[in-house]
């Protein structure tokens, strides 16, 4: 797996990709891990693609048609509900891509799944507004709150063992201190359409930057991937010898 295809058979030919490791990345185990595998991102956010290029990694794109329709209350916390959604997207994209190209599965598929969890005593989870109203909505319950923006991302790589793959999770928490916002200052925010596409209805790189405060914990975890954590996590699982173990 990885650079070029394992199949060897005359009418099948060698498969090549570009390098998922940049050349920006820095001189480290995990990246020297990743040389010449087949990476792929099952998700269309370009937010995502963009914090990873920034760390040095560019994943192959493979958006996952999962419907995102799990029930919040068949879960504990909403850390779990997170973990099922971005592990669902995972196996969604490794299973189909395995199904199409058998002799070039991918080497590692990264899921994820950000939500936006309000303060006690409601900790209700919000995801992408269905409007404007419900957006508006979104922003009138936290003005003047902190938020929770939650994101797990999930692994799923090949294993010999039954299903064939294995699964690993990490989550990510960041608090998000909103200021105490003017009605007026929602009403212009929720009309320049910035936050409709994003989970809890704004976009702290944008211009919903203006109605936060305070963040506490990690920026990019807030735009929808947590690029620091991630990454040490790729290097624990390198030091344990579990990262693209069948390499």
């Amino acid at each position: 797996m990885g650079l070029f295809s394992s199949s060897t058979t005359p009418e099948t030919p060698l498969l090549k990709r570009p390098d998922p490791v940049l050349s920006t990345a820095l001189d480290l185990p995990l990246f020297n891990k990743l040389r010449g595998k087949r990476v792929v991102l099952a998700s269309a956010s370009p937010r995502r693609s963009e914090i990873l290029e920034t760390f040095g990694l560019k994943p192959e794109i493979v958006p996952s048609t999962f419907p995102e329709t799990l029930s919040h209350g068949d879960f504990e916390d909403a850390g779990q509900y997170c973990v099922a959604t971005g592990t669902a997207k995972a196996v969604e994209v490794y299973e189909k891509l395995v199904h199409e190209s058998p002799e070039d599965p991918p080497d590692l598929v990264i899921g994820a799944d950000t939500i936006v969890v309000l303060p006690p005593p409601s900790l209700a989870i919000l995801e992408k507004p269905r409007n404007e109203a419900d957006q508006m909505g979104m922003l009138q319950d936290y003005n003047g709150s902190t938020v929770s923006v939650i994101t797990a991302v999930t692994l799923v790589q090949p294993q010999i063992a039954t299903p064939g793959y294995s699964l690993a999770s990490l989550v990510t928490e960041t608090q998000v201190i909103f200021a105490d916002n003017s009605p007026e200052v929602l009403r212009a925010y929720v009309k320049c359409g910035e936050g409709i596409d994003r989970a809890g209805g704004f976009a702290i790189q944008g211009r919903g930057g203006m109605l936060i405060k305070e963040i506490k914990g990690d920026f990019n975890n807030c735009v929808g991937f947590p690029g620091q954590a991630f990454f040490a996590w790729l290097g624990e699982l390198t030091e344990e010898g579990t990262l693209c173990e069948l390499d």
